[in-house]
């Protein structure tokens, strides 16, 4: 049984049949929204960074929202493996009482937050300067500015709010405009994507100072965690996860050179935004990934981990007591070495052609 699926779009799939792969073919990583669903790919980031990247000379462009957008933060920092490891055992520290208010879980999301942002022993420089003038690894990030009874932080209103985005997105997801607005906060230099579909994304430039609301806010998710509000730079407001709009990704990410990463944690298509997961008519364009390459854990492996499955937010509520949760993701991790582990052979031995499979979709 293989523990990676390794799935390419046209483009791609040609290129690795003629050529194999290389870190250099890569021009972009994506990092999906999904909670706890990224512990299962923690051990990839590590030999992403220590191995694939470590020597990148190259831009390389970064796009998460939500958790991603906090795993690819980590990718950006000096010293990216000592953030990665901050980062990962904070997220599996989170400790809540029973009932925890959203201004509890933010409060959790900002000593998340700290971790990765922590200035490095030894030097003065912050992580939101580190990560900004990056000109390697260009970190970018969706945001969502939500308009109406969304905005509000009282728990009905913003219910209300959200079942109307919800609504409007049964019909069309450019629908939603009215309820919300697709925010891109980008590195300085050139973004990596000049066309959104659907719902048009206002561009905003990361600075030192907005850097740490946006990575908050891309992870704030609605009636859970307390919105970040009023970010520099951006239009007022209150901004919440990138996921409503950009969940897993529907948007034409297609260098005109290389190809794009894309380490997911389900061997499936990408569903586009949040509320697009019970939508099965639904499905991303095939031709905004075929210069993509997704890795992702197979569903053989997926199902031998705890409770038959990877990690996910469910796990919050169906194992309340921390001990039990933490060390369900503990083994959940462990087991998932096996797919760095894997991938660094498939790479090292240039297996490309072997794996590598047609969209699944």
């Amino acid at each position: 049984m293989s523990a990676l699926s390794i799935f390419a779009g046209a483009e791609a799939l040609q290129h690795i049949r003629d050529h194999g792969l290389s870190a250099d073919d890569i021009e972009m990583v994506l990092g999906a929204s999904g909670g706890p669903k990224w512990i299962c790919l923690a051990a990839i980031d590590r030999y992403l960074i220590s191995e694939w990247f470590s020597d990148r000379q190259k831009p390389l462009h970064l796009l998460g929202t939500s958790a991603g957008g906090w795993r690819l933060a980590c990718y950006a920092r000096s010293n990216p493996l000592a953030a990665h490891g901050r980062f990962q055992e904070a997220y599996m520290g989170q400790n809540y009482s029973a009932r925890p208010s959203p201004q509890e879980v933010g409060q959790e999301c900002r000593h998340i937050l700290a971790e990765i942002l922590q200035a490095e022993a030894g030097t003065d420089i912050t992580g939101e300067e580190e990560i900004i003038n990056n000109p390697v690894m260009r970190y970018n990030t969706l945001v969502t500015r939500c308009r109406g009874l969304g905005a509000s932080e009282n728990k009905v209103l913003q219910a209300l709010g959200m079942a109307g985005a919800m609504a409007s997105n049964l019909v069309a997801r450019s629908a939603m405009r009215p309820w919300v607005e697709r925010v891109f906060f980008h590195h300085g230099e050139k973004p990596p994507i000049d066309h959104f579909p659907h719902l048009p994304a206002r561009h905003v430039p990361l600075t030192k100072d907005n850097l740490g609301p946006a990575i908050l806010a891309t992870g704030a998710i609605p009636l859970a965690i307390s919105g970040v509000h009023n970010i520099p730079g951006a239009p007022k407001g209150a901004y919440r996860d990138g996921g409503i709009t950009d969940y897993q990704f529907d948007l034409p990410v297609m260098p005109e050179k290389g190809f794009v990463l894309y380490p997911h944690y389900f061997a499936k298509a990408p569903i586009g935004g949040w509320f697009d997961k019970k939508l099965t008519w639904r499905t991303s364009s095939r031709d905004y990934y075929k210069r993509t390459i997704i890795i992702a854990p197979s569903w053989e492996f997926a199902a031998k981990l705890p409770g038959g499955r990877i990690p996910d937010l469910q796990d919050f509520y169906q194992f309340p007591d921390y001990s039990e949760r933490r060390k369900r993701w503990d083994i959940a991790a462990a087991a998932c070495e096996q797919l760095a582990e894997e991938l660094k052979d498939i790479h090292d031995n240039q297996r490309w052609a072997q794996v590598a499979q047609p969209l699944p979709w």
